[in-house]
């Protein structure tokens, strides 16, 4: 009598314990695997706009460094159109530039001289470009 009264009790046990079934352990998996694509793509957009603003401030400060030359020269720069690229070891490696001079006249009577500096960059498949432009004596 006291072999029965353990295999029930052991009968008792083993269908008392639970666990996961296969399509709740499914579910869950789903799910952490959406929630990790889409913290994948928030990092990926984050890296590509960190990158993306690094370059925009890069051309903007040595656009606006160059043209600050033109404007602090004792002589105007000669009417031209200059252009080339950076060196692999510049800090400016990557970007192309172009540097564009010409005489203008705003209103009659008036003529100055626009300095116009150009610089173009790659992120993967787009081309962006950053100008600026200074308008100094032509004397």
């Amino acid at each position: 009598m006291s072999t029965d009264n353990n295999n029930s009790c052991h009968k008792k046990v083993a269908t008392n314990i639970k666990g996961f079934t296969i399509l709740e352990v499914l579910i869950s998996l789903s799910i952490l695997v959406i929630t990790l694509m889409a913290l994948y793509q928030s990092y990926s957009t984050s890296i590509f706009i960190i990158s993306s603003t690094t370059n925009l401030w890069k051309a903007i400060t040595y656009a606006q460094n160059e043209l600050l030359k033109s404007e602090r020269a004792t002589v105007s720069p000669p009417v031209s159109i200059n252009q080339g690229e950076f060196e692999l070891d510049s800090s400016m490696s990557g970007f192309s530039w172009k540097k564009f001079v010409r005489d203008t006249k705003p209103f009659p009577g008036i003529e100055v001289r626009q300095v116009n500096y150009q610089l173009q960059w790659n992120e993967g498949k787009h081309v962006y470009t950053y100008d600026a432009d200074i308008y100094v004596n032509p004397k």
